[in-house]
């Protein structure tokens, strides 16, 4: 037996010095590969053990065409919060500059506990040599369809979901219960994630992954997104959580369309589904109120109204309000999502379209590096920086449990220019001997002037400079460039209105470049608004809307005044292209203009448009009387509404619906507040209301008629 063992035991060790001779010339050759490819020589040893274990992968380097340095700071521009990380590591895996940390506490982000990453910390999870092991890699798995991949992986990848193998069951927006079918055949949720696949051109195991990571759970009850029963949003899905920035109901508010109401409005609560007509009590709706859709009806959709604060969503009012009177503009991508099909499928096509192009890995999802992006530093899926961890981790579970982690994958692994000799970590607190502030924090630039194309700033002197390279990076366009100047000032020129420049500063002295000391971020002034005009009006309101100026933050209305000869202002609003502009004065004009305005360390308005002339409709008039006083006559008297009033329109009709017009009489001034009309009919009933004008620009503008009057003529 002891012999036995012993024969053994030398065969075993033969084997294993045999193993790793062959296998290393293999591994040298594959080396040779990668460099020569071009990837660096700090990502070989990591790759060459990944391929001696899973040959069938592929591994292609991708070129980002930025400096680690500067995608690190354009991802932390401006403020940290684009870059968030749950607070349960150690202090140094957190921001603690005076934004993120204030009075000893760091500033929660996202609830309950997220705070904003240190740049050390997004520099460990953006350093793709951290992540070059089986479980992690699959983060820069290319997310494009391919026909080797199978509807028993996804099934794999759902295994620990309520999805697994399971028919696409949900509420609809009434609360009912409901399969999905197509044909009369049930379809399973794998069913969905392959068809919408195929016509996404997208990959149904990083689909199959991205929903996992943001409902997967037992129950499809626990997640926000895949429930369907949460308040205002019930029966409206949003399985990829698209739109989530705070919450999951700022997803279901995404999911369901952004329905509001695009004029005053009145909602019914009851339909008549056999004469297509609303009846029952009636509510009045405001111009703009946030609705959720729930159904057709006719010339009706059936909304449930809503209010929003502080990301907090409030359920009102379920009624029935005219198609015309509700904007549907977001009802693309097959919004609204009201079943679980529609947020796959859909969701699918959404995240092609806006992904595919530049940010085909979940990598390039979260850190948008690639130079090509129109949205560098931008267009991310998720705050989270350990998100593309997190999903690989899941990712890599899923493919072991379906048996299909060895075939064949490829991988677009990102390369930078610039990056540290070795992998970036983390420190631990009984490393740290500085303080972890970095210059970007402490020093910043001194904006003197702008204009709509130029930017004078300055800076502190640094001694031993002998010149000053500006970066400036066009966070709109994303694009970029540079300039060098021998002064601590700069004048930049040829900027595109409105738009926001990010701008860094360093030094050059005998021993070369400094870091980056000095950094600021910009907009040039917005141009001036054109395309002003007057879209509606009541009594006592007036709508204005005007042509969108690209990169404004916002537009501010202003009220000018000719006896002064100054504007005041009225009314601001962020993004929207017109506003109503409430409790004015009725038959009153009213002069006014809008200016653009960007915000950045201080908002910044643009030149205003030209003047508009917007008027308020007279007020009702308030009837006193109506009487016939002799055979033939009929008077009428009534109140002068507050405000202006050019004149006053009698009209009499021989019906209570207002449909024939027997007399008809226009009165010129206001103080005339009665009337007799002559040559009626004996022992005829009229009906006479009377309504005011305003006369502007030659035009007379009517109110509202009063209400009517019942008279019988002697």
């Amino acid at each position: 037996m002891k012999k036995f063992l012993s024969v053994l035991l030398t065969l075993i060790m033969i084997c294993g010095a045999v193993y790793p001779a062959s296998y290393a010339v293999s591994a040298a050759s594959y080396a040779d590969s990668l460099r020569s490819a071009g990837f660096p020589e700090s990502y070989i040893d990591s790759l060459v053990e990944l391929h001696g274990k899973y040959p069938k992968w592929t591994f292609k380097v991708f070129h980002t065409g930025v400096k680690w340095q500067d995608a690190v700071d354009g991802e932390r521009a401006v403020t940290h919060s684009q870059q968030v990380i749950e607070k349960v590591h150690n202090n140094n895996y957190y921001c603690s500059c005076s934004k993120c940390k204030k009075n000893g506490t760091y500033v929660i982000q996202l609830s309950p506990d997220w705070v904003c990453a240190s740049e050390a910390a997004l520099k460990y999870y953006m350093d793709p040599r951290n992540w070059l092991d089986a479980k992690h890699i699959f983060q820069f798995e290319s997310t494009a369809y391919s026909s080797t991949q199978t509807q028993a992986g996804v099934e794999a990848i759902l295994k620990p979901t309520w999805m697994y193998k399971s028919a696409i069951t949900y509420k609809n927006t009434e609360g009912n219960t409901k399969t999905y079918k197509k044909n009369g055949t049930a379809i399973h949720y794998s069913d969905a994630v392959m068809q919408a696949a195929k016509n996404s051109g997208m990959s149904p195991y990083y689909l199959a992954s991205k929903i996992v990571q943001e409902v997967g759970s037992s129950t499809s009850s626990y997640a926000g997104g895949s429930c369907g029963t949460k308040d205002p949003f019930k029966g409206i899905y949003n399985y990829y959580n698209i739109g989530a920035y705070s919450n999951a109901s700022n997803g279901l508010e995404w999911a369901s369309g952004f329905t509001r109401t695009l004029r005053d409005t009145v909602i019914y609560s009851k339909y008549d589904s056999s004469t297509g007509k609303v009846s029952g009590t009636k509510y009045n709706v405001s111009e703009g109120h946030y609705c959720c859709w729930m159904g057709n009806y006719g010339d009706y959709y059936k909304v449930k109204l809503y209010t929003e604060k502080s990301n907090k969503y409030t359920a009102g009012v379920v009624g029935y309000v005219l198609k015309s009177d509700i904007r549907t503009k977001y009802f693309n991508y097959g919004r609204p999502w009201t079943n679980p099909y529609k947020t796959i499928y859909y969701g699918a096509e959404y995240i092609e379209g806006g992904y595919a192009d530049y940010q085909y890995t979940g990598y390039l999802q979260k850190f948008n590096v690639n130079s090509k992006s129109p949205s560098l530093y931008a267009h991310e899926y998720t705050t989270t920086v350990e998100a593309p961890k997190s999903e690989s981790e899941k990712t890599y579970k899923a493919y072991n449990a379906a048996g299909i982690l060895d075939d064949a994958h490829t991988f677009y692994i990102p390369v930078f220019s610039g990056m540290p000799s070795k992998k970036c970590t983390v420190p631990t607190p009984s490393d740290e001997t500085t303080s972890t502030t970095t210059p970007s924090e402490t020093a910043s630039l001194t904006l003197d002037a702008r204009t709509q194309e130029t930017m004078t700033l300055s800076w502190k002197k640094q001694s031993g400079a002998d010149k000053y390279e500006l970066s400036i990076q066009n966070k709109t366009k994303g694009t970029s460039f540079g300039k060098t100047v021998t002064t601590h000032s700069a004048t930049i020129k040829g900027l595109t209105p409105a738009n926001e420049y990010y701008i860094r500063v360093r030094a050059h002295k005998s021993s070369g470049w400094t870091s980056y000391f000095a950094k600021g971020t910009y907009h040039a002034l917005p141009p001036k608004v054109t395309g002003a005009k007057q879209t509606a009006k009541t009594a006592t309101t007036v709508t204005v809307s005007w042509n969108k100026v690209s990169g404004a933050d916002g537009y501010t209305v202003y009220q000018y005044h000719s006896s002064t000869k100054k504007y005041t202002k009225l009314a601001s609003v962020s993004g929207a292209t017109s506003k109503k502009i409430t409790n004015l004065t009725p038959g009153t004009v009213y002069t006014l203009a809008v200016a653009a305005y960007t915000k950045d360390t201080q908002t910044k308005t643009g030149a205003k448009s030209a003047k508009v002339s917007a008027y308020t409709k007279p007020k009702k008039v308030p009837i006193k009387s109506a009487t016939s006083p002799s055979s033939g006559k009929i008077k009428v008297t009534w109140s002068k509404p507050t405000g202006g009033v050019s004149g006053y329109q009698i009209v009499w009709y021989r019906d209570s619906k207002f449909k024939t017009k027997a007399a008809e009489k226009i009165l010129s001034g206001s103080k005339t507040v009665t009337y007799t009309g002559k040559g009626f009919t004996k022992g005829r009933t009229y009906y006479v209301r009377v309504r005011a004008y305003k006369t502007v620009d030659g035009k007379k503008i009517y109110g509202a008629f009063s209400d009517s009057k019942k008279v019988k003529c002697k």
